[in-house]
């Protein structure tokens, strides 16, 4: 199965892999940060939309990277479909189906405003880690400082990701040729919970052998690489990213300008 972790393999090449890490690592928080912060659903798309063509541009695998990211859209849905019937005052619609279903206008924005910043900073985040392999991104993470145990946890943790998942997949698969029937979603989604919940505790078990069998081998937790620096490219275009971001909040108005496109059809 192919593993669900956004990055790259080691051989393949992309227009970012001469950028320094760390840099590839912080673009992403560039865009995502911002509409975090502010209620501008029209900020998220334009920041979406800019992605997309950098990662054109940059020969990324768009492909595999919204075939990973379909995989969190009904959770994101999940998150947000029962905004609507309890946030708010003001009432957008009004139903009778035996029983009376309210919407309200204000839980309706904030359910679209939440599917949109969870939508887009996941891909977002998908698309600039998939310019790095797994042991770029291990360098990032030593290069900015971070703690050894924290850098440690993070690597072992990535490493059972797609053991789990795969793990799962094979158990609900045995289940299923043994007669059990998953009619709908829900009912897979409750499947995959109880089957998680037991590979989690087996996991910690091999985590814990295959710590101790690293200590044993002098295994520290500290992490070295042959240092990069970081060049005048780098710089160049970390400033280029933070320009377009304060120029897309501070010196244009996003609404009028969608409304204008949307005027020409």
């Amino acid at each position: 199965m192919e593993t669900i972790l956004p990055f790259r393999h080691e051989d393949e090449k992309t227009f970012l892999n001469s950028f320094h890490p760390v840099i590839r690592m912080i673009l992403p928080f560039i865009f995502v940060v911002p509409f975090l912060l502010m209620n501008n659903v029209y900020l998220i798309i334009t920041c979406v939309i800019i992605t997309f063509f950098f990662s054109l541009i940059a020969r990324l695998n768009i492909v595999r990277i919204l075939s990973r990211l379909k995989t969190i859209i009904p959770f994101i849905i999940l998150i947000t479909i029962f905004l609507p019937f309890y946030i708010g005052e003001t009432v957008a619609y009004h139903f009778e189906l035996g029983i009376t279903i309210i919407i309200y206008r204000e839980g309706l924005s904030r359910a679209i405003l939440t599917f949109f910043r969870i939508f887009g900073a996941t891909y977002i985040f998908m698309t600039f880690f998939s310019s790095l392999t797994y042991s770029e991104f291990i360098e990032s993470l030593t290069s900015l400082r971070l703690p050894a145990f924290f850098v440690g946890s993070f690597m072992i943790m990535l490493h059972y990701i797609p053991i789990i998942a795969n793990s799962n997949k094979k158990v609900l698969d045995a289940q299923e040729l043994r007669g059990k029937k998953i009619t709908n979603y829900m009912e897979r989604i409750k499947a995959h919970a109880y089957i998680m919940g037991k590979s989690l505790v087996m996991n910690m078990e091999r985590s814990e052998i295959l710590y101790e069998s690293l200590k044993m081998r002098g295994f520290s937790g500290k992490l070295t690489f042959a240092t990069r620096k970081i060049k005048l490219i780098d710089i160049i275009i970390l400033i280029s990213f933070l320009l377009i971001s304060v120029y897309l909040i501070y010196f244009i108005n996003l609404e009028a300008f969608y409304m204008e496109v949307v005027s020409l059809f």
